[in-house]
């Protein structure tokens, strides 16, 4: 398989992804269509707010989702834990994160990119119920 430079995942782009992502759930929804892929799927382990996610396309998709869970919560901080970790081979980013609550309460998660010509294309999410201190 050939790659264009643009194909290339670097380290500097991953973290700028993960930082991106972040700011999304913090609120930021200026151009999610310069770092979400068209066709932007999320696979969440769990089921939030019993909504259906696995139907959910697009970078308008997630972005209705998040606006809403900012209505319904609205005060929560999300920060990457540590520096995320980037496979240039497969076109990955992962980074462990975690959530303050309103009440100061914390949780924590992981995230799995699968990064596309420079856009995230696929989210794997994983979110506990309780943060594990570093």
């Amino acid at each position: 398989m050939s790659h264009t430079a643009s194909d290339i995942l670097t380290p500097a782009t991953g973290l700028a992804l993960f930082d991106r992502w972040t700011a999304l759930w913090n609120g930021d929804f200026s151009d999610p269509d310069g770092f979400l892929a068209p066709d932007f799927r999320i696979r969440f382990a769990g089921n939030p707010e019993g909504s259906d996610t696995d139907s959910l396309h697009g970078p308008s998709g997630i972005v209705d989702l998040i606006a809403r869970h900012r209505a319904e919560s609205p005060g929560r901080r999300y920060a990457a834990e540590g520096t995320p970790l980037v496979d240039p081979v497969l076109g990955r980013v992962a980074c462990c994160w975690y959530v303050t609550r309103e009440d100061g309460t914390q949780k924590s998660g992981i995230d799995l990119f699968e990064v596309v010509r420079g856009r995230i294309a696929t989210v794997w999410s994983v979110t506990g119920l309780r943060r594990f201190a570093p």
